[in-house]
């Protein structure tokens, strides 16, 4: 509402209250003075009532504006004033402390901006009579060294804003505290796990009383006093126990004060050191052939005077075989027994950790190689291997004992034997005996129906180096019925005839080879393949050559395991990098991709794919393994990356292959790392010729069905009505 409207309000109001008046004198007419009073009365309510509608303007509306709020400026600000007063450390003081302002009367609000550090403000209250005045009361801390405190604080009016701060100081007057303790403490070495406890003495040759609360860091601990005061009176003395608990290795010290003076300042001096050390920090396992495990020790020594009690933690694979927890014997080395179970063949590279309650630990590294493969023979219901008795065995027929081959390594172990006659291996080994698994063959006695007398031969298996013999012995006797045949000598232990598995008879001129067979009809082509020959039978009396010589820097072993010689002879360079990483791609039912790194810095540079295959010696007349140059097709060089390609291989065949760097002066790298690459199945047609068929043939039933549908005479029918 507008000022119009408020004013025609206040006269509405007047009216009203004159009509009041008028009646009041009419009621009251008998009275002349009261009717006076009344309309002095009613005068003066209208004034009133007309000066607060008129938001404050006055009774005549001399002030045209309403009242408002003063602001911070207009408040204005008081001025703190600065002061000193002396204080007794350990009892309160009350002082005054107060600020300029316009009046006495004014009303000043105090606030203390900085507390003071060598005590504490109890209570702050206004004066009641002068309020630019507040009452302090202030305690001086007794413990404290300080000689002077102080505070500062604010002031303003009410509603005002606040002056800047002002300093007041304190003088502390104090009773002098003189602490002495000891200029150092040693506590000697203590080990990681262990304590050394020192007692500590405090005097206070002062006359005033002292209260300090103590803290001490790890690994320095207060026992005694447990909650860590101390009180001191006047020519008073107090015992401190103080614990050394080594965390660490190595010294370390602390400054423990009492007093800033260097009287009251003492200097904690210890030396951590190991509770055990592992005097074999790393161990390598060695295998047991007669359990096939692993084993080792490790070997720990405790430096300390009381026995010490470890928790041990391993890796998986070697927490069965060793404690949760040891006890260290004071002063001495104790063997802690490490070991890989008989079935756990793998390399092995682990900790074992040894650990004590507070947290410290130790670990000892333990690797083992991957164990070898190698091979151990069982003979049934016999005591022992090495030797196979058939006993009595009639001339002209044969026996047979089984025998078992077991691998108990971890790598597969090629196999070769060598069966002297009149024995003869029934079962036909694989090629090589994988990890952790064994074989069942059975070899026979089938002498000649001439033969006679004790037989003594030794059948030899190889494998990885290895050479295990096994002794034949069987005595032929004559058919039961049959004549006594002539006395010959006997020559046990020299057999001069025999066979062996692993290398192959050669053919004779007149035999012809099968289009697609792994061995060629001329002993100049070497055959290539997996190495399974189908040959005819070795008979009794063909002689077999020695083995390879082992000596001999040509002849290496295939990844399968053949004894193989080079077949071309190279001018090897030393000093040229042999090709790297040689990789199998891709592989197809008759071909395979290779891929390679070639070597950096080689300049123009040919490349070499050789295959191992069998070829026919001819001062022997028996098939060995070469390493076969193969002619190698769609060479592609990528930068570093050279890529080939082999054709015309046979489908599900295993090949090795290794590649040969040649440069354009002969020289040849070291050969690659060989590698064993296998061709997949080739796709069956049959059944895809199969489902073709069939459905040409429904094909052809519905089309012919059609065709005799469409070509019937349409059949008319009439109906008729009867009218």
């Amino acid at each position: 509402m507008g000022k119009a409207g408020k004013f025609l309000s206040s006269r509405t109001f007047f009216r009203q209250n004159r009509l009041k008046m008028k009646w009041s004198l009419h009621r009251a007419s008998a009275s002349r003075a009261t009717s006076v009073a009344v309309m002095i009365a009613a005068v003066l309510s209208c004034g009133l009532a007309r000066a607060q509608l008129f938001d404050g303007g006055g009774l005549f509306n001399r002030k045209p504006e309403a009242p408002r709020a003063q602001t911070e400026d207009e408040i204005g600000v008081p001025t703190p004033v600065t002061g000193r007063v002396e204080a007794l450390k350990g009892h309160e003081v009350t002082f005054e402390i107060r600020a300029e302002s316009k009046t006495p009367g004014a009303t000043v609000e105090f606030l203390i901006r900085a507390f003071p550090s060598a005590g504490k403000i109890i209570s702050m209250v206004s004066k009641p009579n002068e309020r630019n005045k507040a009452l302090v009361t202030y305690w001086a801390d007794p413990s404290s060294s300080a000689t002077e405190d102080a505070f500062s604080f604010a002031v303003r009016y009410r509603g005002g804003r606040y002056s800047s701060e002002m300093r007041y100081d304190l003088s502390l007057v104090d009773l002098k505290t003189e602490i002495q303790v000891p200029a150092a403490v040693d506590f000697g070495e203590a080990m990681i796990g262990s304590e050394e406890l020192r007692e500590i003495t405090v005097r206070n040759l002062g006359g005033a009383s002292m209260e300090r609360q103590v803290f001490l860091a790890p690994p320095w601990h207060l026992v005694d006093p447990i909650d860590g005061m101390v009180r001191l009176g006047p020519r008073g003395a107090r015992v401190l126990k103080v614990a050394f608990r080594p965390e660490l290795i190595g010294e370390t010290s602390y400054f423990l004060s009492f007093s800033r003076s260097k009287e009251g300042t003492t200097k904690l001096v210890g030396k951590g050191a190991e509770p055990l050390t592992l005097v074999t920090e790393t161990v390598e396992l060695t295998l047991d052939e007669t359990t096939n495990e692993r084993i080792g020790e490790i070997l720990l020594q405790n430096h300390g005077p009381k026995p010490l009690a470890v928790g041990a933690r391993a890796s998986t694979r070697l927490q069965s075989g060793i404690l949760e927890a040891y006890l260290l014997a004071p002063g001495q080395v104790t063997k802690v027994a490490v070991k890989l179970g008989a079935t756990d063949t793998a390399p092995f590279d682990g900790t074992v950790e040894f650990s004590l309650k507070n947290g410290y630990a130790k670990s000892a590294r333990v690797v083992a190689p991957v164990v070898p493969g190698r091979l151990v023979v069982t003979v049934p219901n016999s005591i022992t291997a090495e030797v196979i008795n058939f006993g009595k065995v009639e001339a002209g027929r044969s026996m047979e004992r089984g025998f078992t081959i077991t691998n108990p390594g971890g790598v597969a172990v090629p196999l070769e034997f060598h069966v002297p006659g009149p024995f003869r291996l029934l079962t036909a080994p694989g090629p090589q005996l994988g990890p952790l698994s064994s074989m069942n063959l059975s070899v026979s006695l089938s002498p000649t129906a001439s033969s006679r007398g004790l037989v003594d031969v030794t059948m030899n298996l190889y494998g990885n180096g290895q050479t295990v013999p096994i002794r034949l012995l069987g005595n032929v006797v004559a058919p039961v019925g049959a004549a006594p045949a002539p006395l010959t000598p006997n020559l046990p232990n020299l057999p001069g005839k025999g066979i062996r598995l692993g290398g192959v008879r050669a053919p004779v001129a007149d035999e012809t080879a099968e289009p697609n067979s792994l061995f060629a009809a001329s002993s100049a082509e070497p055959a290539i393949g997996n190495g399974a020959v189908p040959v005819q039978a070795v008979e009794v009396g063909d002689e077999f050559p020695p083995l390879p010589d082992r000596d001999d820097p040509t002849v290496q072993r295939s990844p399968l395991g053949f004894q193989t010689r080079e077949m071309i002879k190279r001018e090897v360079d030393a000093a040229l990098r042999r090709p790297e990483d040689l990789t199998l791609l891709d592989a197809g039912s008759d071909s395979v991709t290779l891929a390679w790194t070639s070597p950096r810095d080689t300049g123009p540079a040919l490349y070499e794919v050789e295959m191992r295959g069998l070829q026919v010696n001819h001062e022997t007349g028996f098939a060995e393994s070469v390493w076969v140059p193969f002619l190698a097709k769609d060479i592609e060089k990528i930068d570093r990356l050279v890529k080939a390609k082999l054709d015309r291989l046979n489908p599900m065949t295993q090949y090795e292959v290794r590649v040969v760097l040649t440069t354009e002066d002969g020289r040849s790298s070291p050969p690659s790392d060989a590698i064993v690459v296998e061709t997949e199945l080739p796709m069956d047609w049959t059944y895809i010729y199969l489902f073709s068929g069939i459905v040409l043939l429904v094909s052809v039933g519905l089309g012919i069905r059609k065709i005799y549908l469409d070509r019937r005479p349409e059949v008319y029918q009439s109906q008729y009505v009867d009218l």
